[in-house]
C-alpha cells in the first residue's frame, strides 16, 4: 500500500389561518413535486422515469422536503420510533459510509425507491441493487430472497439506470446466499486507506486540560449503482466520555484540485481549483453526484484543521493538522 500521506505537516386566531395557510401550500407543493414526475406511493418515493430522477438529484430541495420515513431520517435519533426498522451491526456500519449522501434521503426505510415503475433496493452489505418490475416482490427483496427469475441483480459498481435502458438482465447471475454473502465488505474496516476510488487518513491528538483531539479526512468516488459521488470530506472530534468522541467545531479548511468526465453527456467534462473553510465540525466538499457514474477522474485535495477549538489546542500550544492525501483517479 502507498503511504496516504504525500505531504504530512504540523499535528496540526392567527393559529387557524396560519394552519390553513400551511396546507394550502403543503398542497401545492405535491401538485408541484408530482408534475415533476416526483411522489411517495405508500411508503416509498417514486419517480416517473430516469429523467425525472436524474433531475431531482441535481435539485434535490423537493426530495428533502417530501413527508416520508428515508434511512436518512431512520438513523437520526430524533426521528426512530418504537416501531420504526431496527438496522442489524453490519447494516449501521455499512450504512456509515454514506452519511450525508443523497442516496440515503431518497430510500425509504427498507432501502428501496420506485424509478419508472420498477422497484430498486438496495443491499449496502453486500452491495447489491436487486430490480424489479414486480411490485408484489417488496417483501421478498425486503428479506434478501432474489430467486426469482423477475428479479435483477447488479453491483454498486455498475451502471443500472443504463443497463436496464439497454434491457440487461442483470450481471450478479449467482442468486445463492453464500455466494451472496461472499460479496460482503469489510464493513467493520476503521483506519488509513487508500485505493483508486477513496483515500483517508486518520490521527488522534492529545490536548491541554487532559482533553484529546482527533481527525478523520478522506476522498471518495462513492458508488451505490444508481447513485454516484465525487466528495471530499473532514472531521474534526474531541474525546468527549472515553473511549468515545463527538463532533468539536474548530476552523477547517478543503483545498481541492479535480478534474473528470461524467457519463452523462450533459454534464460531461469539469473541473476546477479552489478550496472551502468553515468554522464547523464536519466539512464536506461535493464535486459531483448523478444517476450514472464517472468515465474517468482525478482528486487531489488538502486538509487544514485547527486542533482543539473552543476548548483548547494541542499539546504544547496551537497546533493543526496540514497535510494532502494521496490522489484518487480512474482512466488516468
Amino acid at each position: 500500500m502507498k503511504n496516504p500521506i504525500k505531504n504530512f505537516g504540523r499535528i496540526f386566531l392567527l393559529g387557524a389561518s396560519l394552519s390553513a395557510c400551511i396546507s394550502d401550500q403543503n398542497g401545492d407543493f405535491l401538485q408541484l413535486s408530482q408534475e415533476k414526475g416526483l411522489e411517495v406511493i405508500g411508503k416509498t418515493l417514486s419517480f416517473a422515469d430516469f429523467e425525472s430522477y436524474e433531475s431531482a438529484i441535481q435539485d434535490p430541495k423537493e426530495i428533502l422536503s417530501l413527508d416520508f420515513q428515508s434511512i436518512a431520517k431512520l438513523t437520526k435519533t430524533e426521528s426512530a420510533s418504537s416501531n420504526a426498522r431496527i438496522f442489524s451491526y453490519e447494516e449501521s456500519k455499512a450504512l456509515e459510509e454514506y452519511q450525508g449522501s443523497l442516496i440515503l434521503d431518497i430510500l425509504d426505510e427498507d432501502g428501496m425507491v420506485i424509478i419508472e415503475d420498477k422497484l430498486f433496493h438496495l443491499d449496502f452489505v453486500n452491495r447489491l441493487v436487486a430490480v424489479t418490475s414486480n411490485l408484489s416482490l417488496r417483501e421478498s427483496l425486503k428479506k434478501g430472497a432474489f430467486e426469482s427469475d423477475e428479479i435483477y441483480l447488479f453491483s454498486f459498481e455498475d451502471e443500472v439506470l443504463q443497463l436496464l435502458e439497454n434491457e440487461s438482465k442483470g450481471t450478479v447471475f449467482s442468486k445463492s446466499k453464500s455466494d451472496l454473502e461472499n460479496r460482503r465488505i469489510n464493513a467493520f474496516y476503521v483506519g488509513d486507506n487508500c485505493d483508486w476510488d477513496e483515500c483517508r487518513f486518520n490521527d488522534d491528538t492529545p490536548g491541554t486540560t487532559g482533553m484529546d483531539y482527533r481527525v478523520e479526512t478522506k476522498h471518495v468516488y462513492q458508488s451505490s449503482g444508481i447513485y454516484f459521488k465525487l466528495f471530499s470530506q473532514v472531521k474534526h472530534m474531541k474525546k468527549s466520555s472515553p473511549p468515545f468522541y463527538s463532533g468539536e467545531y474548530t476552523d477547517v479548511r478543503i483545498y481541492w484540485d479535480y478534474w473528470y468526465k461524467s457519463k452523462k453527456s450533459s454534464i460531461g467534462i469539469q473541473q476546477d481549483i479552489d478550496y472551502r473553510a468553515k468554522w464547523d465540525d464536519d466539512l464536506e466538499a461535493q464535486y459531483y453526484s448523478s444517476s450514472r457514474g464517472l468515465e474517468s477522474y482525478r482528486l487531489d485535495s488538502r486538509f487544514y484543521v485547527e486542533v482543539g477549538g473552543d476548548h483548547g489546542d494541542g499539546a504544547g500550544g496551537f497546533s493543526i493538522w496540514d497535510f494532502d492525501l494521496y490522489r484518487i483517479d480512474k482512466g488516468f
